[in-house]
């Protein structure tokens, strides 16, 4: 992709997300807008404005690219300094594609165990997968199999682009006590 500006890289990949959200189900949607972003990506021809790369200090950096007019999706761009990551946590019940178009992250996903702590309020989880995911690689993550973290663990940043089925502006996470896992809602906001 020569000498294409960053908007215009945002506004294909939304045509591309466009013609992906029609019919179908989740899962059909899914695959069809992950099939979409890994094509768009590429081998890492993401000529993303360097400002919207830049990390944030004080956890990972959250950048609206694209938000639907009707609000049948949104795209956001995830910056993942060093050693900067999420918690485990779900998207609320939202559906969502994340594509590594920068370095490389990890993401975790847990299946939710049946509460043994009854009346207690903690949930027990169990890892299931750990992936290691490099430039251009996607997955998708349909309800009730969303719980996961995503971490860098290079020493330079990374960058993810995720595509979800509305605005996400808030998620669930889940505290580690010792003795389970304290659920929380936590609000999310944009980076600069």
């Amino acid at each position: 992709m020569m000498n294409i500006t960053s908007d215009q890289w945002i506004a294909d990949l939304a045509t591309q997300i466009d013609a992906a959200m029609v019919g179908g189900d989740d899962a059909d949607r899914c695959l069809r807008i992950k099939d979409a972003v890994m094509a768009q990506v590429g081998a890492g021809d993401c000529p993303l404005d360097p400002a919207l790369l830049k990390p944030t200090p004080d956890g990972y950096g959250r950048r609206l690219l694209h938000k639907d007019p009707g609000g049948a999706y949104s795209v956001v761009l995830m910056i993942w300094g060093s050693d900067q990551g999420t918690p485990l946590h779900d998207h609320s019940g939202m559906w969502c594609v994340e594509c590594v178009c920068v370095g490389s992250v990890t993401v975790e996903s847990y299946d939710r165990l049946p509460n043994r702590c009854s009346g207690t309020g903690l949930w027990d989880f169990k890892k299931v997968e750990s992936v290691e995911a490099t430039v251009g690689e996607a997955g998708a993550l349909i309800p009730p199999f969303d719980y996961h973290t995503v971490h860098n663990h290079g020493t330079t940043p990374s960058a993810t682009i995720h595509i979800y089925c509305g605005e996400l502006t808030e998620c669930s996470i889940f505290v580690p006590t010792g003795t389970g896992y304290q659920h929380e809602v936590r609000p999310l906001t944009y980076s600069d």
